[in-house]
């Protein structure tokens, strides 16, 4: 069980990371600061003890980079991050059929 909680703690940075990165190539997108924070932005808490195994999830938390305790394992999902994801692959979509219509 310490596996899944620290496999969940070690993955969720990765969309994060992912939105992160399409927000910066994309030099057209305006208010691109507050676009690379809402990569950021967590749904939902999973937590886990690692001594005794005791797991949770806290689905109204709202989190913004979540920090870490000793002894536990803590992750959250990457809401921000796919919100973000989907708007840039909905205008990268409505640019593409714009250039072909055109």
């Amino acid at each position: 069980m310490n596996t899944l909680g620290l496999a969940a703690a070690l993955a969720w940075p990765i969309p994060m990371l992912v939105a992160l990165f399409f927000v910066l190539r994309d030099r057209t997108l305006k208010f691109r600061p507050l676009w690379a924070v809402a990569c950021f932005i967590g749904v939902g808490a999973f937590w886990m003890e690692q001594a005794s195994g005791r797991w949770g999830f806290i689905p109204l938390a709202i989190n913004l980079i979540p920090g870490t305790q000793p002894g536990f394992h803590r992750s959250t999902l990457p809401g921000g991050a796919l919100l973000v994801m989907i708007a840039l692959w909905l205008r990268a979509r409505k640019r593409a059929q714009a250039q072909t219509a055109a």
